[in-house]
């Protein structure tokens, strides 16, 4: 495991499990020649849906993209304003810290702006250095991406591991197929309804008006549900693989790390409980609401397509890279401020067809697909703004929140 270019994280995730789709995302031709040297066999069963064959698109799409690079002479996963701001955002978050408990601004309104703007840095963090690090697209060395993704746990108090199973492993294989997309896994008590098979209850009328507030509450939600995952060695419908050492250390060190940072020091350097609690929590909702917004915008819309398993073979009848354009929404292209802003990840279609190219190059990939999708006849959804986007997912609430034909 150790050989593998993409380190060994990657390959101890993927063990017992069908990856096809993860390592056709994740690598060129050049590789699946390599591949096919190693082959053992045929799986005589399946535990996930397949996928057909690539179609004229996905082919013609690859070849594109490839060729664009190839003749530009630039490197995919390079970015030098990546690295530049992985580091100011590192060091905004450590002065942001600084600064709120250990100076003048200790006092007066002055505190609360900075719990505030503290918040700010945290989710541009998520969407940037960490987001990058978990989908190996900052450079080509594996430690970097592990200590990017390591922040996530250290400076959010959640596992980038289980996220990793979630969002790597899941979410952006499945798109928004039922029973096995971990983004659209539900439980019966759900505080909102976002798909058919859901039960339906009187409340979720009034979801396009709660669901935003109880957003607020992402982080602290994500905290309690890593330690239930594992312990129960799942998250949503994938297995979890047993941490290892060093993914044990990282995932309890983190979980100290955080709460001792933001609940005990200050404690200790005389804070009043009240204050404490109120900078947490100001933090914690503004970093919440913000990375919400820029998810729940992309895929939770009712402008895109949530594809079904064919319930005779089990598969999936659309092609991959179609149904990831299908799926996804992106807005506010053309608009620098909004895209450093939300991290490139309102080019959603390009990142999910290309998740290890680095976020700098999104924009002009997006041209490639875009025009691609329309030679061939695959819709890509695009809104001008993130609020057409949010109102997009509003929309969605409120469909799902209408009462189904013959319910009482």
């Amino acid at each position: 495991m150790n050989q593998h270019p993409g380190g060994w994280e990657f390959i101890y995730l993927a063990a017992g499990k069908d990856v096809t789709q993860v390592f056709k995302s994740y690598h060129g031709q050049a590789q699946h020649q390599v591949l096919h040297k190693y082959q053992i066999g045929i799986l005589s069963g399946q535990d996930v849906p397949s996928f057909p064959p690539e179609d004229e698109f996905s082919l013609t799409l690859k070849k594109r993209v490839d060729d664009y690079f190839r003749s530009s002479k630039i490197d995919r996963k390079y970015s030098l304003s990546g690295y530049v701001r992985y580091l100011l955002t590192t060091v905004a978050i450590c002065c942001f810290y600084w600064l709120q408990w250990s100076t003048f601004a200790n006092i007066g309104l002055m505190f609360y702006v900075l719990s505030i703007v503290q918040g700010v840095a945290l989710a541009q963090y998520s969407v940037c250095a960490f987001h990058d690090g978990s989908h190996g697209a900052a450079g080509h060395n594996p430690s970097m991406w592990r200590l990017l993704a390591m922040g996530h746990d250290f400076f959010n108090g959640s596992s980038s591991t289980l996220w990793a199973y979630q969002h790597v492993m899941s979410h952006h294989i499945f798109t928004n197929v039922e029973g096995y997309d971990s983004d659209i896994d539900t439980s019966d008590m759900e505080f909102y309804r976002i798909k058919h098979s859901q039960k339906y209850s009187a409340i979720y009328k009034y979801q396009p008006i709660y669901s935003p507030f109880l957003y607020f509450f992402l982080g602290i939600s994500i905290r309690m549900g890593d330690l239930c995952n594992y312990y129960r060695g799942r998250r949503g419908p994938l297995k979890v693989n047993a941490f290892t050492v060093s993914q044990n250390m990282i995932f309890w060190g983190g979980k100290f790390f955080f709460h001792m940072t933001r609940i005990a020091l200050p404690l200790f350097w005389g804070n009043t409980p009240l204050k404490v609690i109120a900078a947490f929590l100001l933090t914690d909702f503004t970093f919440s609401i913000i990375v919400t917004m820029i998810f729940q915008a992309t895929h939770l819309v009712n402008s895109v397509a949530f594809p079904q398993v064919n319930p005779k073979t089990g598969n999936i009848d659309m092609d991959w890279a179609r149904l990831q354009v299908e799926t996804a929404q992106d807005y506010s292209h053309d608009k620098p401020l909004m895209t450093f802003f939300s991290g490139s990840l309102n080019y959603q279609v390009v990142h999910h067809l290309f998740p290890s190219v680095a976020q700098e190059h999104l924009p002009a990939v997006a041209k490639i697909v875009r025009q691609t999708a329309q030679e061939f006849g695959v819709k890509y959804e695009r809104k001008d703004s993130l609020w057409a986007a949010i109102g997009g997912h509003i929309g969605l609430l409120k469909m799902f929140g209408t009462p189904p034909t013959g319910s009482h």
